[in-house]
């Protein structure tokens, strides 16, 4: 259905290209859904991603504010064109969500996160620098975030802003 749509609707003025009523004009088609799917797939299958990582570094920081837009935009006043309106959703103050995939590189980021303000009403920073895997330590201390992590923690003590 939504491919249907996609080609016959589309979305801001584009629509997917499925081919024309031609001699092979449905494999033009065919060939570029599966040009689509694969630029869609690539950093899917290289990054093992699905959601945005927290990348944008403000002061030699990242902010846990960057869930919120990072680069200076604000994710929450995005709007739809009038065309696209129909698929906007509202802001939901009350709701929590936590991302699925994040960076893998030596203290990168834990997956991004969103809350009320009821729960968080400020954020710090992911300390990429804490050293957070030394099993000798007294009592040991293991990283805890996400499978992989060598290094990094939340550090909500102080609000740290993303702009």
């Amino acid at each position: 259905e939504s491919v249907r749509i996609m080609a016959s609707e589309g979305v801001a003025g584009k629509r997917l290209y499925i081919g024309e009523d031609v001699e092979d004009g449905h494999i033009f088609g065919l060939v570029n859904m599966a040009a689509f799917l694969a630029q869609s797939m690539k950093e899917t299958i290289q990054y093992d991603a699905c959601d945005e990582n927290s990348w944008d570094l403000i002061g030699g920081k990242y902010p846990l504010s960057n869930a919120c837009g990072q680069l200076g935009q604000s994710y929450q006043d995005y709007h739809c064109s009038d065309e696209e309106k129909h698929m906007e959703c509202p802001v939901d103050p009350n709701m929590s969500i936590t991302a699925v995939t994040h960076a893998k590189w030596y203290g990168a980021p834990g997956p991004l996160f969103c809350g009320p303000k009821t729960e968080y009403s400020f954020t710090g920073i992911w300390d990429h620098l804490y050293e957070c895997n030394r099993p000798w330590a007294n009592p040991p201390e293991t990283c805890s975030v996400y499978e992989g992590q060598k290094a990094g923690k939340y550090d909500n003590s102080a609000p740290y802003a993303n702009n």
